[in-house]
């Protein structure tokens, strides 16, 4: 089941104005809405279907959004945003603003909200400015009336002075004159909290003449709060250099996508909630009747406090998963780490825990290093977690095969056991707070799991069949 099943949402997605996509990790495109089927140049049941998806311009696309979602990952701040020129099946250029949120898909997976907006007429636009600063240098009223027929905002300022205004500015800042804003600093249009904005834009300019796009907190001539997006170009006004920034309100915008945001946040936490609830309050009875029976009972029961003491740790043991779960699991770059070298320390510190249980672990690596980048206690974390559950999955000894394979895109670590196996539906539930497979698990642990890979940029597969073991397979880019 996707995000956007509810009604609420599947009417916000499909009716958007900019188009919309929702993007597994790995680059298939799993539902569009019309606009950017009208966008791209395709049906939405051809680009879901996947035959377009083959497209080389449909495939470099793809490329660039998956790429960039995950720099953004390694790299924050997110969302990631970035400008793409896609070429249409018309033959023709559409220059595209993209914006990539992670999302959860559902329960089992995650994947990406993919926003794409067209800019060509902007794009277009900049380029006809430029054009016009340079045959029109003393015709500025045949420029003037362009900008005055324009549906977007625009301001002309000197030196941070507001010098011209459109209508459409007019409408955008609340104001009835142009009197009422000419004159200006742009200092008092922009909300202070972007004021940083406005001086690294000045100081750029200085250095190289360039100045770009820019997105801003603005607070109108009334009080109001809105946000603006836009670009700036310099000409010639009035016989002086000037500022053109030509900008659109996307207060809305921005106001649906936090309301999505919010809504996915508190339908996950609901979920965690309820799972603590339920698992905590379980022990919690239990020690609750042993104790009523403790104080009715004439001697001391032993019996009595080993399952207190039992139901206790199993308390513990939930807090201290939720804790680990909470805190934050960006990955702090340690710099490149040999997965070989991990993966002998892990061996070496679980084989006696291993011997033990009658279980013998048959490493299988490459001849060469292999590294990846990441942060070494969280990839050990990964690795622990997995032989710990390939042991307890098999009671009646066995062996565990660890296979590190690699080629130039990734890195493979294969952990495959002989134990119980998992259904189709155990398999489908894994990673969920609190569903496990072992009598005194949480779920917890491989939920973490698999937070860390994800993190690094990584995925998780698992097979298994019952009764006869299970594969998990860990794919991490390749160093």
């Amino acid at each position: 089941m996707l995000p956007y099943s509810n009604p609420n949402h599947d009417f916000a997605f499909e009716q958007a104005v900019i188009g919309m996509a929702l993007i597994s990790l790995d680059g298939s495109i799993l539902k569009v809405n019309s606009a950017l089927s009208d966008l791209l140049g395709y049906s939405q049941q051809e680009l879901t279907a996947g035959a377009p998806q083959e497209d080389s311009s449909i495939r470099a696309l793809l490329n660039q959004v998956i790429w960039n979602a995950r720099t953004a990952q390694d790299h924050p701040p997110l969302p990631a945003r970035f400008e793409y020129v896609y070429h249409h099946p018309s033959n023709r250029e559409v220059y595209l603003s993209i914006c990539t949120m992670l999302q959860e898909l559902d329960q089992r997976r995650r994947g990406y909200l993919v926003q794409f907006e067209d800019r060509t007429l902007l794009r277009q636009l900049m380029k006809q400015l430029e054009l016009k600063e340079q045959k029109l240098t003393e015709e500025e009223n045949a420029f003037l009336q362009l900008m005055e027929g324009l549906p977007l905002s625009v301001f002309i300022t000197k030196k941070s002075i507001i010098h011209y205004v459109n209508a459409a500015a007019l409408r955008l800042i609340n104001a009835t004159h142009p009197r009422d804003i000419l004159g200006i600093s742009t200092d008092v249009i922009v909300d202070v909290s972007d004021h940083n904005k406005l001086m690294k834009r000045r100081a750029k300019y200085a250095e190289s003449g360039e100045i770009g796009s820019v997105d801003y907190l603005i607070r109108c001539l009334d009080g109001q709060e809105k946000m603006v997006t836009g670009f700036t170009l310099i000409i010639n006004y009035e016989g002086e250099k000037a500022a053109v920034g030509i900008f659109k309100d996307i207060t809305e915008q921005q106001m649906e996508e936090d309301r999505v945001m919010q809504s996915e946040k508190l339908t996950t936490a609901g979920q965690l909630a309820a799972g603590i609830a339920h698992e905590i309050r379980n022990p919690l009875t239990s020690i609750n009747g042993f104790v009523k029976l403790l104080r009715s009972a004439e001697r001391s029961n032993e019996l009595y406090f080993e399952i207190i003491e039992s139901e206790l740790k199993r308390i513990e043991l939930i807090v201290n998963e939720l804790l680990v779960l909470s805190k934050p699991q960006s990955v702090h770059v340690s710099g490149p780490i040999d997965v070989f070298a991990i993966m002998e320390q892990i061996i070496t510190l679980m084989k006696v825990q291993a011997a033990l249980k009658n279980i013998e672990i048959i490493p299988h690596y490459p001849m060469a290093p292999v590294f990846v980048q990441g942060e070494v206690n969280q990839l050990k974390q990964v690795f622990i977690n997995l032989l710990k559950n390939a042991m307890e999955a098999m009671n009646q000894g066995g062996t565990i095969t660890l296979d590190i394979l690699h080629n130039a895109q990734e890195v493979q670590i294969i952990v495959q056991d002989e134990g119980i196996g998992m259904t189709q539906e155990q398999i489908q539930s894994l990673g969920q707070p609190f569903v496990t497979t072992k009598d005194t698990g949480t779920g917890l642990g491989l939920m973490i799991t698999k937070n860390i890979i994800h993190n690094h940029g990584g995925t998780m597969n698992v097979e298994s069949v019952p009764d006869h073991g299970t594969t998990f397979t860990i794919h991490l880019p390749a160093l």
